[in-house]
């Protein structure tokens, strides 16, 4: 019997049921049948529960989310001599995360982002992120490209709304490696990181060819963050055979670049300002990176931000790109999924021509959970 036709006929007997009492005085009183239709209620609340988790699929372990960000530019550059318009890409992409429960307090999750180019026939790109991990009591573990753990000091001061930002940090870090194996834990406010790469084709170092870890706190009050990493690279002297530039495997060798950077940012209410700087020695040459920002909420829908940078690559003559960069923007946000603005920057080289832009750009964000 389904039990819908069960509820029907509980409410019939609900009803009826005085009808029957006062006519069984002599086997049963009137407060016993209540007692047994009270019974028979419960039963039947049970039976509608049994049925109703047998009739709708388990609840799924697992979670997926389809997220997004859109965002094409306009604009030109060289406002001083030939200028350049073009319509460009503010690092659009796509991608999906799920992540699913283990049980016994474990969790395994997975990511695959991708570049939308869409100054590229929208094109889909390089993977921005694809990797697999496990999560729990002992921290985070993951494989794949990530993003590296050098992360937690170009953050705070990546707010502006273009490709190439931070402006210094963009010219000297890492933002995301493939080959990466990370961890992360959590101790309360604190958070230590570590990542290495391991690319056996690259030769060289049987071990890792890039190390970096960091510790970051963050609380509503403050961020502070201090991080290291070794890289290495490959070089040779380059020899010009018949105009073509060679480089001969007797001639290969490698030079280790290190670098520590730390980063502090604070919020003010409606004000922002976060610092960033990183001094880089890479053979014999000595490099840095600082980056400071400021944004500010003027109102719930427009913001304004400012940002100062200074790249120095350790050289001296016309073969370096040593700059110091000027970005202002404004934005306007209607929703949290759409917003607009105008972006001013410039870049004053110490050996190059003073490069000036200005564009206009729009953001569409999704995300979807399953």
């Amino acid at each position: 019997m389904k039990l819908s036709k069960v509820t029907a006929a509980m409410m019939m007997l609900s009803f009826t049921a005085p009808l029957f009492a006062a006519q069984a005085n002599d086997t049963a009183t009137n407060d016993e049948l209540r007692a047994e239709l009270q019974q028979i209620q419960q039963r039947l609340a049970t039976l509608e529960t049994q049925e109703s988790t047998a009739s709708t699929p388990a609840s799924s372990d697992t979670q997926f989310n389809f997220y997004g960000s859109l965002r094409p530019t306009f604009g030109v550059s060289n406002l001083n001599s030939d200028e350049d318009w073009d319509v460009g890409d503010a690092n659009s992409r796509i991608g999906f995360a799920a992540e699913h429960d283990l049980g016994n307090g474990l969790t395994a999750f997975a990511k695959g982002e991708f570049k939308v180019e869409i100054q590229n026939d929208g094109d889909f790109g390089d993977a921005r992120k694809a990797y697999v991990g496990i999560e729990g009591f002992f921290g985070r573990f993951a494989i794949g490209k990530q993003a590296v753990t050098q992360e937690i000091i170009s953050d705070p001061v990546d707010i502006f709304n273009r490709s190439g930002t931070p402006l210094a940090y963009d010219s000297a870090s890492p933002f995301r490696l493939n080959n990466l194996v990370t961890y992360r834990k959590e101790f309360g406010d604190i958070l230590f990181s570590a990542d290495g790469q391991f690319d056996g084709d690259k030769g060289g170092n049987s071990g890792s060819d890039f190390v970096n870890a960091g510790v970051r706190y963050k609380t509503d009050f403050i961020y502070v963050a201090i991080a290291y990493y070794n890289k290495e690279h490959q070089q040779c002297r380059v020899e010009l055979t018949e105009s073509v530039k060679t480089c001969p495997e007797t001639q290969i060798g490698y030079v280790d670049e290190n670098t520590i950077g730390v980063t502090l940012a604070k919020s003010f209410n409606s004000l922002y300002l976060a610092a960033a700087y990183q001094d880089i020695d890479k053979g014999d040459v000595d490099g840095s990176t600082l980056d400071v920002v400021a944004s500010y909420d003027i109102n719930e829908s427009y913001k304004v931000k400012l940002g100062v940078s200074k790249y120095d690559d350790g050289g001296n003559d016309a073969t370096s790109n040593t700059y110091n960069a000027y970005n202002s923007t404004l934005e306007w946000h209607k929703t949290p999924t759409f917003s607009t603005f105008i972006e001013y920057q410039k870049t004053d080289y110490d050996y190059r021509d003073t490069n000036d832009q200005i564009m206009i750009g729009m953001r569409y964000n999704f995300d979807y959970t399953f």
